[in-house]
């Protein structure tokens, strides 16, 4: 990792850890006293990652990110073990994803090098396995089968739209 990508995934890390701590966990919306829709932008960290990066310090900065959102929010785990789990499907979502040519080993994952159909199916996959992840062992019993479809049929979207956002702001062209 260059000097200038450790910095650049630093400041996302807090970043994006400020952002979901303190404005997006107080985002939920739902019906019949049940919560359905929520935000989460803090897969963003994992999604972001260079592409040299190794696999292990994915998982372990996907893990470190987790634990410091558990930290704030106190749900033992939650977000550690989902976060870590969409770490650890990145280097499958990328091949599913890959082009003919291949990816630019060089770069971080944008809109500029993948293009944008690819940019948002490669963010939309990783956070529906972040998402599944985190409301399975919220829910931790298949009985609960609907409410997790549920929550990820609403939460997707609404995330999507907010990293999509943050990607255009901070990572118009790079």
């Amino acid at each position: 990792m260059t000097s200038t990508a450790l910095v650049n995934s630093a400041l996302r890390f807090v970043g994006l850890l400020l952002l979901q701590v303190f404005i997006f966990n107080q985002v939920a919306w739902g019906w019949g006293g049940r919560d359905y829709l929520f935000v989460f932008v803090y897969p963003l960290f994992v999604a972001m990652l260079p592409l040299r990066t190794p696999r292990p310090l994915v998982i372990l900065l996907g893990f470190l990110l987790g634990l410091s959102i558990d930290f704030f929010s106190e749900t033992l785990g939650l977000h550690a073990g989902a976060l870590t789990f969409t770490a650890y499907c990145r280097p499958l979502v990328l091949r599913i994803l890959e082009p003919r040519d291949g990816y630019n080993i060089k770069t971080t994952p944008s809109v500029a090098g993948l293009g944008t159909g690819r940019m948002f199916r490669y963010l939309g996959l990783l956070l529906l396995a972040h998402l599944s992840a985190f409301f399975l062992l919220q829910a931790f019993s298949l009985v609960f089968a609907a409410d997790i479809l549920l929550k990820t049929v609403f939460s997707l979207p609404a995330s999507l739209v907010v990293m999509a956002v943050l990607v255009l702001i901070f990572n118009p062209k790079a």
